[in-house]
């Protein structure tokens, strides 16, 4: 190991770091590296990924003793993220500490999205021989509703994740293509046909059986979200849950929203060598 590692190049000692911890156990993409492999123009700033949350602490360990510390971040930058930076370790991987230009390797519980090993496909990371895994498109999606059910309405982290659905929605179901700041007019001529090969998409899903059982309604609710006749904003958060209410799309009762009652996830602090300063991640 390189006596000084922040004399590596950024992308050396992130392929350094992945692939000693990808020989301890599987790293799944997360964040906006994941986003990026969905194909979102996400700026790859932190590179995180779901470990198994009782080797977090471990695997924390092995980055410190690569002499990565715990990234400290800012209130505010804090605040606005809520769980998805307060949950899991952030190492600094960039010789900026600054606000603007620290860049981190995130380990983060993959309790969360609790993605399954059928949900998961391998991926080679970059150019390497490193393997990572990666949830299928399908999983992605349904692993967003899983989550916005454990939070409240008006939260850092609902708001955190409606942005990334619709992002997800208009440029990995839709294929939108981001528009110049030059642009006269954001208008899609051919949004129709977008909508329509979509919504195939996702029925494919469906008939392949990716569905989790009890939450096949997910197709229905993303279909929805496609067509414009629901946003992500009105997808059932904590409060429904709790009130068991039950969400209508089309006409259709969808129920498997009424037999749960989540509550809000324990946020596990960071050790006290760790905590975040609170002196002066996108999802990432």
């Amino acid at each position: 190991m390189h006596d000084d590692i922040f004399a590596l190049p950024l992308e050396e000692i992130v392929h350094t770091a992945v692939s000693i911890l990808s020989e301890r156990t599987r790293l799944i993409a997360w964040g906006a590296l994941l986003d990026c492999l969905l194909g979102l123009p996400r700026v790859l700033k932190n590179f995180t990924f779901l470990v198994p949350d009782e080797e977090l602490d471990d695997l924390s360990a092995i980055l410190n003793s690569l002499h990565l510390p715990i990234g400290t971040l800012p209130t505010y930058v804090v605040s606005s993220e809520g769980d998805f930076l307060l949950r899991g370790r952030l190492h600094r991987v960039s010789v900026s500490t600054s606000p603007q230009g620290i860049q981190c390797l995130h380990l983060f519980p993959a309790s969360l999205p609790g993605y399954i090993d059928d949900e998961l496909e391998p991926t080679p990371l970059d150019r390497t021989s490193i393997t990572l895994y990666a949830p299928r498109p399908s999983a992605v999606y349904a692993g967003i509703l899983r989550i916005m059910r454990k939070y409240r309405q008006h939260c850092a982290e609902r708001y955190r994740l409606q942005s990334d659905l619709e992002l997800l929605v208009n440029y990995n179901l839709l294929e939108l293509e981001k528009p110049s700041v030059l642009a006269e007019s954001f208008e899609v001529p051919d949004m129709d046909d977008r909508v329509e090969t979509a919504v195939e998409r996702i029925r494919r899903w469906g008939k392949a059986g990716e569905w989790r059982p009890g939450e096949e309604f997910v197709e229905d609710l993303l279909i929805a979200i496609v067509k414009g006749e629901m946003y992500p904003r009105d997808l059932p958060a904590l409060e429904l849950a709790s009130d068991e209410k039950t969400l209508r799309v089309g006409g259709t009762s969808l129920s498997g929203f009424e037999a749960r009652t989540p509550c809000l996830p324990e946020i596990s602090a960071p050790p006290s060598s760790s905590t975040f300063s609170s002196s002066a991640p996108t999802t990432s």
